[in-house]
């Protein structure tokens, strides 16, 4: 294999393996044993399990971030545009792991900044509401949209549920 092959191959044998078993579930001689590679390989690569984690999750999940940055264009859904819901189930493998793997550094990073976009979409989006109630609401809201992705809903029961959502979330004409 060469250099990059041998990289894709790790990293593919740790999303499946941080799929499967979690974050504590696994170990990096389990992740080396699956990708046929001596752990000095990956030592080379990584400096450790947690950088090994991120490089499997990050570069998706930012791009989810960036498209929650753009505002939403030929959408009903103001706060989880379809297209960035539609990205979600695209690499819904990725943010599985994330969600699975609460005890990591990541996922509250992760969850801090989905929480705050989701935050300034809902106080964008109703005009009524205060900041406290928008900053409670758009924490429910992640918590309802990670349990979507936790319990594996197909895609258009997500998109049900996010329409759902969307109405409960930010009801028009209603003022707190």
């Amino acid at each position: 294999m060469t250099q990059n092959e041998t990289t894709l191959k790790i990293l593919e044998c740790a999303k499946n393996d941080f799929l499967q078993n979690g974050y504590q579930g696994v170990s990096l001689k389990e992740i080396c044993r699956h990708a046929g590679v001596t752990t000095g390989a990956l030592y080379h690569r990584f400096s450790g399990k947690a950088e090994l984690y991120k490089s499997v999750v990050e570069p998706i999940s930012k791009k989810l971030l960036e498209l929650l940055k753009s505002p939403p264009v030929d959408t009903p859904f103001l706060i989880m545009p379809e297209p960035c819901l539609a990205f979600v189930y695209l690499h819904l493998d990725i943010f599985k792991i994330i969600i699975r793997c609460k005890c990591t550094a990541y996922y509250s990073k992760f969850y801090s900044v989905i929480e705050e976009n989701i935050y300034h979409r809902i106080l964008e989006a109703s005009n009524n509401y205060e900041k406290g109630i928008c900053r409670l609401l758009s924490k429910a809201y992640v918590a309802s949209l990670f349990e979507i992705i936790y319990c594996n809903y197909d895609f258009e029961t997500a998109r049900k549920c996010i329409s759902a959502m969307e109405r409960f979330f930010v009801p028009q004409g209603i003022s707190c």
